[in-house]
């Protein structure tokens, strides 16, 4: 998202549900356990202020996280991720 002399943001996948929400999925492949630093916490807010203010949406959104091990519990991932998925998930 964004254009000529605009903020942009790249949007992993998301999922617009026709329970008025939309699920805004972060994917990341890391060897291990992935931690949501500070500066990551707040590029992730961004994205999601960025996205609301593209789509001109309503709908509640969810921030999911999906990674090959996972992700570290911090206070930034507590406060900032709805829904945590390991790789294994999409292939069961």
């Amino acid at each position: 998202m964004g254009g000529k002399n605009k903020t942009g943001s790249q949007i992993d996948l998301y999922i617009d549900r026709k329970d008025n929400c939309i699920n805004i999925c972060e994917l990341k492949f890391y060897d291990s356990v992935y931690a949501i630093t500070k500066d990551y916490a707040e590029a992730l807010g961004r994205k999601l202020i960025l996205f609301r203010e593209h789509t001109k949406t309503n709908k509640t959104l969810f921030l999911t996280f999906i990674s090959a091990r996972g992700i570290k519990s911090n206070k930034y991932s507590i406060s900032l991720i709805q829904n945590s998925l390991t790789m294994d998930f999409l292939f069961l």
